[in-house]
């Protein structure tokens, strides 16, 4: 049974110059326009089935929440047909469709009200709302006062235990403490099969285990609707042809030196270290495809840095480490613990290239620090530059998950002095 239908929708905003122009188009006599037509949705069609659960992803203006905003009577479409068969519950974004003046309980009301349920309805569900939330004696207290976290617990609590047939959720859960996070997917867990979800996230490992189905979504258009793991792939392609201005990079000996322009510029507040070494780009590649972000067990991570010394540097140290999205180290190497034979930096522009085997290790998002040192003693060494959490990456693994400490070492580290 199909209990959504989107047919051909268009989502159009007038975009004006400045503000005369939407006052001359407002008084004009002739009809003529002054703005340029703004497709947030250019012709999306797509059906979901009754106990379905379909994540959305893309690109910031991509589409996904206006979508959403359609799909749960918050916005209207400009052109097409949007079918919503049964109850829809709705977690948009934060705070909405709550009276910042009523209280917690009083918002419950309010938005169950709302939902089309009655007051005994809603006496019936509300000690399961009370106790998903957790909130205390919050509860009595204006939701204007409530932290971000809070909010999001009684909008969750609330869409949740109404036991809606449609429930859509626009990235709410990503305000939530980790723990928080687990209970909610959990509970979505046990409504599969039941409710029809229709989710908006940015935490890609929790789509993926969580839908069977992902569409992605790019200027307002649907590229790809299918299996999880090959929607992340079309996702990675999109963002890195944005990233790139639609430039195909390649990955070679030659091109590490000869196109410079390929290479990333590390943001300012990224910094740290002395700075008698600074790191003015960096490229990187999975299995040769350049700023890649999906990885897996064996997968190789070559690495190359573009350095600028203000010295000759005997004792060079080149090291990376890996954090997980919560900032805890997980792994990481540099050249004076990995077997590899020190190499002298030399003054001036330096590019320096090494390689890493990707290990097994739990899903998620993870970044890598570069770093650049010099010393002769691992508990004895000097932090000339640091880039933190140069690359972001998105580890999956098909077999079982390791905890603790990496012992992987460094592989083909080299240093060449550009002319």
């Amino acid at each position: 049974m199909i209990v959504i239908n989107v047919e051909h929708v268009k989502k159009i905003y007038p975009l004006y110059k400045n503000k005369k122009d939407r006052l001359k188009e407002a008084f004009s006599i002739s009809g003529k326009k002054y703005h340029k037509d703004f497709y947030a949705l250019n012709d999306v069609s797509f059906k979901v089935k009754k106990g379905e659960c379909v994540g959305i992803i893309g690109l910031n203006g991509s589409g996904k929440s206006t979508i959403l905003k359609i799909l749960s009577g918050v916005s209207t479409q400009t052109e097409g047909k949007i079918e919503a068969v049964g109850t829809v519950s709705a977690l948009l974004e934060l705070g909405a469709g709550f009276n910042p003046e009523y209280t917690g309980l009083e918002n419950i009301y309010f938005n169950t009200m709302i939902m089309g349920f009655s007051k005994k309805e809603t006496d019936e569900k509300l000690q399961d709302i009370l106790d998903f939330a957790d909130i205390g004696d919050f509860i009595n207290q204006p939701v204007k006062i409530y932290s971000s976290g809070m909010f999001v617990r009684l909008a969750f609590a609330i869409a949740i235990n109404v036991h809606p047939d449609i429930l859509i959720i626009d990235e709410a859960l990503s305000v939530g403490d980790v723990f928080f996070q687990q209970k909610c997917y959990k509970k979505m867990k046990e409504l599969a099969g039941k409710s029809t979800v229709l989710i908006v996230s940015h935490d890609l490992n929790a789509l993926t285990k969580f839908c069977k189905r992902i569409i992605v979504m790019n200027k307002g258009n649907i590229e790809f609707d299918g299996e999880p793991n090959e929607a992340i792939t079309e996702y990675f392609r999109i963002k890195q042809g944005r990233i790139n201005d639609g430039i195909a990079l390649t990955y070679s000996k030659e091109d590490e030196i000869l196109n410079l322009k390929d290479y990333k510029s590390p943001k300012e507040d990224k910094y740290s270290g002395n700075m008698d070494v600074i790191i003015e780009k960096y490229f990187y590649s999975i299995n040769g495809e350049p700023f890649s972000e999906n990885c897996k067990k064996d997968d190789e991570i070559n690495i190359s840095i573009i350095v600028n010394s203000n010295k000759n540097i005997d004792n060079l140290i080149v090291g990376y480490q890996v954090r997980d999205k919560y900032g805890n180290e997980i792994f990481g190497q540099t050249s004076l613990t990995s077997e590899v034979e020190q190499v002298p930096l030399k003054e001036g522009k330096n590019i320096i290239s090494f390689k890493v085997i990707w290990p097994e290790i739990r899903e998620g998002n993870y970044f890598i620090t570069l770093g650049i040192g010099e010393g002769i003693e691992v508990l004895n060494q000097t932090e000339q530059c640091w880039i933190n959490n140069a690359i972001h990456l998105v580890a999956s693994t098909m077999g079982k998950t390791i905890f603790g400490v990496f012992n992987n070492s460094m592989q083909e580290y080299t240093v060449e002095t550009l002319k």
